[in-house]
């Protein structure tokens, strides 16, 4: 049977290619005549502005190509999304073009030379020292190796309403882990709801913030493969840390959604709101500028068609940036007319540097279903850290293996 090679980009900001549409785009360009047919299986919903742009810049390109066509089936249940890759993988009928993250699975099929090499085509662009460094560096496999383009630029923040800290009588904001900590208490101890948590892919990142500052992301990198236990200091002091943080949540957290955890935070339900700059439409006024009571703080660390897809990153930014409001993965033009809010980004991007693996990504399938699991029941006080760590542990020594070389 004859594999084809596909491209992607991460289910939040990359996609990938196939090794099969790009075949299609070196003919296509040898030959102008020849159709060109880019099916796009999307786990963006319809309104996301990165497909809108796509789409946008897919209509213009076919009005000077009639050959082209790109046909985009979108999925955005995550869950669904994922099955039904899966089952495309497994009978090597995977699309030209669809969303990934960098994770053990998407490796798998990098390594059976399904996924056309991102570093080559940017290489052939030319166009790699147009993209933020992170735009580069978050969507690299194990083995430093990138087959996942990235169309959005985003960063975390921790935003919260300023006159809620007011109240509690906080008056910096807080600047590590520990910090955070005692203003989660003084916002509780005021009778305030501190954080607003249901988006349960953010809620997985809080395990990565304490074992990023101890050991970077090799904790995470040896853990999930059993070259590391999570039961050992660095792994105990994260659940530690997770199960304390937890318990300044919103009340049903383990329950709750994307849409609820913004909902209470703008309603002033809770003081503070960790999410990304995905999500600053519901933070800003029309003029694009935080609303009066919201600000934001970072936590500080301790230490295929070649011609259709030159044509998209030629004009991608500014599409992006101006037509549907959205952080592209490199800088646009004219930055300096942006609001404020977005240039103070922008720059962030442009500046961001070491960053933290999310868990979830760097494990495996199976495990990072125990890892979900867990993590609600050390957040909720039902185990202890050191039950957690033991679980992992449980969960990688059964399931790497199937997914990493774990002799490495």
């Amino acid at each position: 049977m004859k594999l084809k090679k596909v491209m992607a980009a991460t289910l939040a900001t990359m996609m990938c290619l196939s090794s099969f549409s790009m075949m299609n785009v070196w003919a296509d360009k040898k030959e102008d005549s020849e159709p060109l047919v880019i099916n796009y299986i999307s786990a963006r919903g319809e309104t996301d502005a990165a497909l809108k742009t796509l789409k946008k810049l897919a209509e213009d390109y076919k009005k000077d190509h009639p050959d082209f066509e790109f046909n985009v089936e979108s999925i955005a249940d995550r869950e669904t999304y994922l099955q039904k890759i899966k089952i495309l993988a497994s009978s090597n009928e995977l699309p030209d073009w669809f969303d990934a993250d960098p994770e053990a699975f998407f490796e798998g099929l990098c390594k059976k030379d399904l996924i056309y090499s991102v570093d080559d085509l940017y290489d052939e662009l030319g166009i790699k020292d147009k993209f933020f460094d992170i735009a580069l560096n978050y969507p690299k496999l194990s083995d430093g190796s990138n087959y996942l383009m990235t169309w959005q630029g985003n960063v975390e923040y921790f935003w919260y309403h300023k006159d809620m800290f007011e109240k509690a009588g906080i008056t910096e904001t807080p600047q590590t882990l520990e910090d955070l900590l005692d203003v989660c208490k003084k916002l509780k101890d005021a009778g305030m709801t501190p954080i607003s948590a249901g988006n349960y892919d953010m809620i997985m990142r809080y395990p990565a913030f304490k074992a990023f500052r101890l050991e970077g992301n090799d904790f995470i990198d040896n853990a999930r493969m059993g070259k590391e236990k999570f039961n050992s200091e660095t792994g105990i002091a994260t659940a530690q840390y997770t199960q304390d943080i937890a318990q300044y949540f919103s009340e049903g957290w383990t329950s709750s959604d994307t849409t609820a955890q913004m909902d209470l935070f703008l309603n002033s339900g809770a003081a503070m709101l960790y999410t990304g700059t995905w999500d600053t439409p519901d933070l800003v006024d029309d003029e694009g500028n935080l609303k009066d009571d919201i600000s934001m703080f970072k936590l500080i660390l301790p230490f295929q068609g070649l011609s259709i897809i030159s044509y998209v990153w030629d004009n991608f930014a500014d599409t992006a940036m101006y037509e549907f409001n959205m952080l592209p993965s490199m800088m646009p033009s004219d930055s300096e007319k942006l609001p404020e809010l977005t240039q103070q980004i922008l720059s962030d991007l442009e500046n961001c540097g070491t960053f933290a693996q999310c868990w979830d990504v760097r494990l495996d399938p199976s495990t990072n279903e125990v890892y979900r699991k867990e993590l609600a029941s050390l957040g909720m006080g039902e185990s202890t850290p050191e039950e957690f760590c033991e679980n992992m542990d449980k969960a990688v020594e059964q399931y790497a293996s199937d997914y990493f070389d774990t002799e490495e």
